[in-house]
């Protein structure tokens, strides 16, 4: 599981973008493609992207090489925004002809290319990462939007927002409140729309849950400047503010509620994570969770570490399905007072242990599989608590691959709400590929 997003996390860059997400369905959250193909008319509501967006290799408008790395790391991962939320955050902005609508974070560049077609506006794209440039600019050149849309490579925190009479944003919250000064400087009645993600301290106009085709739900606030800061700022996010999570069936039967007190917590947690999570979080569709499973061929006698559990979706499902014992670590109080919570509604108490950690300074050895769900280069950054795995364990990574080990399996899981997932399996001792590839992450 995730953490996007991001978010879903997720999640979906302010280095940031779009949705699966932490979460990254985003509950990304959602999933980790991207889009692009043909264009579609002005008028209708389906995607200027009709199927999967190809990363060019050379673009023109690109200084330099595009596999070329970001001038810093990117705040959160790319998880691209459903089409239909797209075309509810610019309706619900009111965006006309008139307006210039920047997009922070413009992952795919879908938000200022439909702007562009829909409603005839100037739209500026911003991203930190050369790949999601190239992309936006190959669409942006797919979709005839170039005397429109304008897309430009660089750190939305050091960015002059006040041309903006739109700002979308897809990041996660404490990104948004780091925008607060830049925000304060908008000329009035300049809207501002964000999926998934509130900005806490700031009282919206607009709190709206946009229900896309395919049954999932998403979240959008709308901003009006100047902004209404709030009397009484929670400082503790809702888990109804994270994306959500697949409707595919599932051991959860009712939405976790994020807890304010659990025993299982140690004392004096603020409820902060020590430090930033890598990820947005992005919840695993349970088909996936089901077949990752299935595919590591757990039986009672495994023991499953999940890295970065989530809400402890895979560390439940272990237990219940398959009656073995299980370890979920997740380095968010947030996240780990939901796995706690899942575990004991799913009465599996006995078998799933829930522990609040950083990942990359815990013993692995202990476990027979371990499944993931982090960035490519999370996922190398595992490989020497890996390699010290004793032989035949089993390692399993939803959407994202391991670069420069070579996978026993790689397949496509389709879920029941229509979504493709790429699912990647090891065993150990690991087996290190003769040329490592490309430092492409999608």
């Amino acid at each position: 599981m995730l953490f996007a997003w991001v978010a879903a996390t997720l999640m979906l860059v302010a280095s940031c973008s779009k949705e699966p997400s932490p979460a990254a369905q985003r509950a990304h959250p959602a999933g980790t493609e991207s889009a692009s193909e043909e264009p579609s008319d002005v008028g209708d509501e389906s995607s200027p992207f009709d199927g999967p967006a190809e990363l060019l290799s050379e673009m023109d408008e690109l200084p330099g090489e595009s596999d070329r790395e970001p001038s810093r790391r990117p705040d959160v991962h790319f998880v691209p925004t459903p089409q239909e939320v797209v075309n509810r955050m610019l309706e619900l902005a009111n965006v006309t002809k008139d307006d210039v609508v920047y997009d922070l974070g413009c992952g795919d560049g879908r938000i200022v290319v439909t702007a562009a077609k829909k409603h005839g506006c100037k739209a500026v794209g911003v991203d930190i990462d050369p790949e999601r440039v190239a992309e936006s600019l190959k669409n942006v050149k797919d979709n005839n939007v170039e005397e429109l849309v304008q897309i430009k490579e660089g750190d939305i925190f050091e960015l002059d927002l006040t041309p903006a009479s739109v700002i979308t944003l897809y990041l996660l919250p404490d990104l948004n409140v780091r925008l607060i000064p830049q925000l304060e400087k908008l000329k009035p009645g300049t809207r501002i729309v964000s999926h998934a993600f509130d900005m806490r301290g700031v009282k919206p106009d607009t709190v709206e849950d946009v229900e896309v085709e395919d049954g999932g739900s998403y979240r959008v606030y709308m901003w009006t400047t100047p902004l209404q800061k709030e009397d009484n700022p929670v400082d503790e996010l809702s888990l109804d503010d994270m994306p959500n999570a697949a409707d595919a069936p599932s051991p959860f039967d009712v939405p976790a509620d994020l807890l304010s007190e659990m025993d299982e917590v140690p004392a004096g947690s603020d409820g902060k994570p020590s430090r930033t999570p890598d990820v947005i979080y992005v919840p695993t569709p349970q088909d996936v969770v089901d077949r990752m499973l299935e595919l590591a061929k757990v039986t009672k006698d495994d023991f499953v570490y999940d890295l970065g559990c989530g809400d402890g979706r895979i560390v439940v499902t272990a237990a219940k399905k398959y009656g073995c014992k299980a370890i979920g670590v997740d380095i968010d109080p947030q996240r780990v007072e939901e796995s706690l919570k899942n575990v004991r509604e799913n009465n599996v108490e006995d078998l799933v242990e829930i522990k609040e950690g950083d990942i990359f300074e815990l013993d692995l050895t202990p476990a027979s599989v371990i499944t993931l769900y982090l960035l490519p280069e999370l996922n190398r950054k595992l490989i020497p608590q890996l390699e010290k795995l004793k032989p035949g364990t089993r390692i399993v990574s939803h959407a994202f691959d391991m670069r420069g080990v070579k996978p026993e399996k790689v397949e496509t899981v389709q879920a029941e709400r229509g979504t493709s997932h790429t699912v990647y399996y090891w065993i150990t001792p690991l087996q290190k590929e003769d040329d490592a590839g490309a430092d492409d992450m999608f």
